[in-house]
């Protein structure tokens, strides 16, 4: 089982009015280059977040498992339960296949959470949940995100035959 590693919010228990606001990231293997990446990500969130004096950080919560099936992403059913229990009111994420590589995923996870008021920022494609009329471009980028990796599967595939 992989180790999930969660970073704790300090003084989460105050009652200080400030929006909750947790990050999520995800890398998709614990190889070296990408622990980097994981480690860069969540220093950049835990600095955005305890940096902006109208926050309180909710934590950081990451996985190294692919972003094709939700199972075994601990960090990331983590942050949900905490989000549902409304001890976040906000999420990070770099982009949409941070969250998931697949576009049915990507909108239940959405909706959800805007049926609880809980809304997710996407950076790379500047997105909120909350903007009702965005559906449509969190179901483009699912679907980008999803065609990448099946792209990317095939094409590891053909390189193994070749050897």
């Amino acid at each position: 089982m992989k180790k999930i590693t969660f970073i704790p919010a300090k003084n989460s228990s105050k009652n200080t009015g400030k929006l909750k606001v947790a990050a999520y990231c995800r890398v998709s293997t614990e190889r070296e280059s990408q622990q980097s990446s994981i480690d860069l990500q969540i220093r950049y969130y835990t600095d955005l977040i305890q940096t902006n004096p109208e926050w309180e950080f909710a934590g950081v919560f990451y996985d190294y498992e692919s972003g094709l099936r939700k199972e075994k992403r601990n960090g990331f059913d983590a942050m949900l339960q905490k989000a549902y229990r409304g001890e976040i009111d906000y999420i990070i994420t770099k982009s949409i296949s941070r969250l998931s590589r697949n576009v049915l995923d990507t909108l239940t996870i959405i909706r959800s959470l805007k049926a609880k008021g809980i809304n997710i920022y996407f950076e790379k494609e500047d997105l909120n949940s909350l903007e009702a009329e965005k559906e449509i471009d969190f179901a483009f980028n699912g679907v980008l995100a999803q065609e990448e990796s099946r792209n990317l599967s095939e094409n590891v595939q053909w390189i193994q035959t070749q050897i």
